[in-house]
């Protein structure tokens, strides 16, 4: 909202006696003046340059992850459940050693 003319007028008025009143303070205030570092971001050029690298920054975080899935399922699929392991592997060398020790008690009678 822009101020009028008079509002403008009396506002520079106030400065002066201010100024003239305590000259330290007056220096003071107008040290909020003073673009600071973000100033640089209100322009068009520094909107631009900062929306370039957002989307930089949005494109390597995109390309790491993409780059990282291969090796999450490679840990998945290498991954065995113990109890299958250790269950399976005696029952089948039982099947084995009973099916060999029948046949071979067949072949003697």
């Amino acid at each position: 909202m822009a101020l009028s003319m008079d509002e403008q007028r009396m506002l520079a008025e106030i400065e002066r006696r201010l100024a003239a009143e305590d000259p330290g303070l007056a220096t003071r205030l107008t040290s909020f003046r003073r673009p600071g570092p973000a100033a640089g971001l209100r322009t068009r050029r520094g909107k631009i340059l900062g929306s370039i690298c957002t989307i930089v920054l949005l494109a390597v975080i995109g390309i790491t992850v993409y780059a990282m899935t291969p090796f999450r399922a490679y840990g998945q699929k290498t991954k065995l459940p113990a109890t299958t392991s250790s269950v399976s592997a005696p029952s089948s060398a039982a099947t084995v050693h009973r099916t060999s020790t029948s046949t071979s008690t067949h072949a003697a009678g």
